[in-house]
């Protein structure tokens, strides 16, 4: 049990870490609404560009706003 334990205390901020540097690298994800391999012109998500924020990147531009 306490070898579970290390391994969730080790891998869990390893995991997070490297999911917020991917985040401020790459901000921008394809768009799951739209159709697979095009843009929907009609698609509400990203606006008929075909591309969306990811959470990471939405959860600190809101941190950020509700900062100022």
């Amino acid at each position: 049990m306490a070898s579970i334990i290390t391994l969730l205390a080790i891998c869990l901020p390893t995991i997070t870490l490297s999911y917020i540097f991917f985040c401020l690298a790459s901000p921008w994800g394809t768009c799951t609404r739209c159709r697979p391999g095009g843009r929907n012109r009609t698609c509400r998500a990203c606006d008929g560009t075909g591309k969306r924020p990811r959470l990471g990147w939405q959860l600190y531009a809101n941190a950020r706003r509700f900062h100022r």
